[in-house]
């Protein structure tokens, strides 16, 4: 019962600090952008990218975090940030990443340059030693605009996540038959 509550309290820990951290940047580029359609969101970079971000986020606020737990808040934290209420990104990420999908390894490891931008190399480096995932951080106090607004943060967005969305719209804009008012 116990480990039950821990866990449900890590989740909800876990997927506030991701959502708000993410979702301004991803605001921003909405009204950047024009909008991002449900077809970007699908692609296999946007999943890798986002749902490594969202886990980089999980993890550092949370610490250890895995299994079940993992899964929803990865789950919970992609429908709020992308509106998409499918259900279906679990099974989406798995099937990208046991095959091996070239697009969803690129944008996973995209996500781990930008997260390292994001929180600051030393988090993610003492990451690689032991006992990291149990050390405790504060991302929901952390204030997100500011981080949004950084110009090292900035840059590595619309490196990373802005430039993925705007090739995407114009392949969709370039499609024979299309209209273009």
């Amino acid at each position: 019962m116990w480990r039950w509550v821990l866990d449900l309290s890590k989740v909800r820990r876990a997927h506030r600090a991701a959502t708000a951290v993410i979702s301004p940047m991803v605001e921003k580029s909405r009204h950047r952008l024009g909008g991002i359609s449900d077809l970007t969101w699908s692609e296999p970079y946007m999943v890798g990218f986002m749902v490594m971000l969202i886990t980089i986020a999980a993890r550092i606020e949370a610490g250890k975090i895995e299994g079940e737990a993992l899964c929803r808040v990865q789950a919970k934290s992609w429908e709020d940030i992308t509106t998409i209420r499918s259900g279906l990104i679990g099974e989406e990420v798995l099937l990208l990443s046991t095959s091996h999908n070239r697009d969803f390894e690129t944008g996973c490891r995209n996500a781990v340059a930008f997260g390292s931008m994001l929180v600051g190399n030393s988090i993610l480096v003492a990451g690689l030693g032991s006992g990291w995932q149990d050390r405790h951080r504060d991302l929901q106090d952390a204030d997100s605009d500011t981080m949004a607004e950084r110009d090292d943060v900035s840059a590595a967005w619309e490196r990373f996540f802005d430039a993925h969305v705007s090739i995407h719209i114009s392949d969709i804009m370039a499609e024979p038959g299309r209209i273009v008012l």
